[in-house]
């Protein structure tokens, strides 16, 4: 009996796209044309680039256990054809020549309901523009961190009760939500000595959430006095 692997996978947005629900449309039909069972790896919404353009600790398409999966079975031949929507839905970087690697080591045909350039210069050129886009995007944003970190300005995802301010570079109290002032109440009430779990049910936030408020509380109270 003949085996089809079905490949989805898009890299922004969310799982209800409409390119999602095209490919989970089209790809399947495909392979169901090829094969007589088809086995479907529906990564939804995840990066298509690998360990060559992103760090180890980054979210990867190569980490993932279903790709990892889909490697070994592709290599002990378990699968007849490879289905996916192109050839960027499989990798957007050199990973796609392991995925197609394995599938010439097990004797897989891969197809794709759009086809790719059939002219293989073309094909690689496409690739290599791909992840040089990628790793410009790479520089930009370590560049853009390190002035960050060179003038002190904040990073990341501000914590609860801050926002940006409006230059972006500084954390700054959040009234809108209201959530600045449930931090300062947390901080109230862990200093009066209540227990996490009082603190937590009295502010309405979880306990993990009322303890990063209380070890940042210099911060809380420093921007409290800013405002008064």
């Amino acid at each position: 009996m003949s085996r089809a692997a079905a490949f989805i996978r898009k890299s922004q947005g969310g799982d209800d796209d409409v390119s999602l629900s095209i490919q989970r449309e089209e790809v399947p039909a495909l392979a169901e044309s090829l094969a007589e069972e088809v086995e479907t790896v529906d990564l939804g919404v995840h990066t298509g680039f690998s360990i060559h353009m992103k760090c180890a600790d980054d979210e990867r398409i190569d980490a993932h256990p279903e790709v990892r999966q889909l490697l070994d079975d592709l290599r002990a031949g378990e699968y007849d054809h490879l289905v996916a929507y192109d050839d960027t839905r499989l990798a957007r970087d050199q990973f796609y020549w392991e995925i197609k690697r394995a599938a010439i080591v097990g004797s897989a045909k891969i197809s794709f309901v759009q086809e790719s350039p059939d002219d293989e210069l073309t094909f690689r050129v496409q690739r290599a523009v791909e992840s040089d886009v990628k790793r410009r995007e790479i520089e930009k944003s370590q560049a853009a961190l390190t002035a960050r970190e060179e003038r002190g300005d904040d990073q990341g995802r501000p914590p609860f009760g801050l926002q940006y301010d409006d230059d972006g570079r500084r954390w700054v109290a959040d009234h809108g939500s209201g959530e600045f002032a449930t931090a300062l109440e947390v901080i109230r009430l862990r200093e009066k000595g209540e227990s996490w779990r009082s603190v937590a049910e009295s502010a309405g936030v979880p306990r993990s959430t009322a303890r990063s408020v209380f070890e940042r509380r210099g911060r809380y109270l420093d921007e409290a006095e800013t405002v008064v």
